[in-house]
């Protein structure tokens, strides 16, 4: 008796196992802007070049547009991605940061 039990329990926990990572797990939903907001696009420019170019290798790019930041958080933002492994020149990074400031930043419209 306690053999099928335990059969029965490891091929539960094999079965769950299998479908959590065969991906049958429902995906996350992705947060939509609110009717309204701005363009899902954005705005073209050498900064947007630069952040297709850098960061999409670790998560998606729209993931960066997401929140509108302060200039100080910007840079925060930006020197924590290069600390994680973004390279990015100095003048790399201004061009991001001048555009995320103007497109993405508390100020913007």
């Amino acid at each position: 008796m306690r053999k099928l039990i335990l059969t029965s329990t490891v091929l539960a926990v094999s079965l769950v196992a299998g479908h959590a990572l065969a991906g049958d797990q429902p995906a996350m939903p992705v947060p939509m802007p609110a009717p309204g907001a701005a363009s899902l696009e954005p705005p073209p420019g050498p900064g947007l070049d630069l952040i297709n170019q850098h960061c999409k290798f670790c998560h998606a790019t729209s993931q960066v547009f997401m929140k509108k930041r302060s200039p100080e958080e910007w840079d925060a933002v930006i020197q924590m991605m290069i600390d994680r492994g973004a390279e990015l020149s100095p003048e790399e990074t201004k061009v991001v940061m001048d555009y995320l400031t103007a497109h993405y930043g508390t100020g913007a419209s």
